[in-house]
């Protein structure tokens, strides 16, 4: 006979889903930095592609939103925005060696703002919680990151994004694993799952 399922048992089962999930996209944010550290020309001239596909994507929805426009003045501004976002694109695949340098520019803007929010939300944790010391640590680590690379501006290498891209990747997929690994303590407070206390009675 099929047993009701309570809060707690409903509360478990979405617990442990979330560790799954966190455990899951945790080691691939791990697996991916390392491969990104290995090859950072490589990975650098990827996300190169990758941004640049999104530049041209979004030049795209800029067009269309331009011929659904209710008045000429805003589909003029529209399609001049979509015109400079596919272009931009274009540039990033036609130059992807000039495409990387700004790339690299943009990124570290991007390590700065991350390692400030990571930093600020592991202060924002309560103490003990899972995943907070980690949390702080991979904000600091970018932080390093983008203060090494912001002195060695005048001469931004190639392996630049790549490396930056795989070292975060590896602190925020430690971070997560850190995390579902204290979902998964926190489920062993919640009972047994229905399943194992159907099989013991």
């Amino acid at each position: 006979m099929e047993q009701t399922k309570t809060f707690q048992d409903m509360l478990k089962e979405g617990t442990l889903t979330a560790s799954d999930a966190l455990l899951a996209t945790g080691i691939a944010m791990v697996v991916i930095g390392v491969v990104a550290i290995l090859a950072p020309l490589a990975s650098g001239v990827l996300f190169n592609l990758i941004f640049a596909a999104v530049l041209i994507g979004a030049g795209i929805v800029e067009f269309t939103d331009a011929v659904r426009s209710g008045t000429w003045q805003r589909g003029v501004l529209l399609g001049l925005a979509g015109i400079v976002t596919v272009a931009a694109g274009v540039f990033f695949i036609a130059r992807p060696v000039v495409g990387l340098v700004a790339l690299s520019i943009v990124f570290l803007g991007y390590l700065i703002f991350m390692g400030v929010f990571r930093i600020v939300m592991a202060f924002q944790l309560p103490r003990g919680a899972p995943g907070k010391v980690w949390s702080f640590v991979s904000g600091v680590v970018a932080l390093v990151l983008a203060y090494l690379a912001i002195g060695q501006m005048p001469s931004l290498s190639l392996w630049l994004i790549g490396t930056f891209v795989g070292v975060s990747l590896i602190f925020s997929g430690i971070a997560r694993m850190s995390l579902a690994r204290g979902f998964q303590k926190a489920t062993g407070l919640l009972g047994a799952p229905p399943a194992q206390r159907g099989a013991h009675a």
